[in-house]
């Protein structure tokens, strides 16, 4: 197995969101709940189902996270003007410092992750992951 970049690929992100998974429990998160708050800053208003394909999490798994992020007045439910069945998720004041505190962990959980890579390394590994995901994520899974 470790001679398969594919499975290194796999087990090098498992141990990266559980270091993350840790460090963002120190601040009440946990990296669901930042990822989704992340998405959500990221560009256009998403919808649950939107949410459910970008971050590939079962639809009841988003309903749970954004309706404990409602609670806790990160997010609110707007409905969509042109599908009135839908609800566009709009980040509030409360969850944009709630994601620049996870974000800030994040970072550090990234940096020292990544910390052997010299910085031009990094960006080689990013702009090699970038190619490998092109065309397949993450615009591919928000279009209808």
């Amino acid at each position: 197995m470790a001679e398969r970049p594919g499975y290194l690929l796999h087990k090098a992100g498992l141990v990266l969101v559980e270091d993350a998974e840790k460090a963002l429990a120190d601040v009440g998160m946990r990296i669901r709940y930042f990822f989704v708050l992340a998405a959500l800053a990221g560009g256009p208003e998403l919808s649950q189902q939107d949410l459910s394909r970008l971050l590939n999490l079962d639809p009841t798994t988003v309903v749970t996270v954004i309706d404990e992020m409602e609670r806790n007045k990160h997010v609110e439910r707007r409905r969509n003007p042109a599908d009135r069945r839908r609800y566009n998720l709009i980040l509030t004041d409360s969850g944009r410092e709630a994601l620049a505190t996870a974000d800030r962990v994040a970072s550090e959980v990234e940096a020292e992750f990544f910390g052997a890579l010299g910085d031009g390394e990094r960006e080689a590994l990013r702009g090699m992951l970038g190619r490998l995901l092109a065309g397949r994520w993450p615009a591919s899974v928000c279009s209808d």
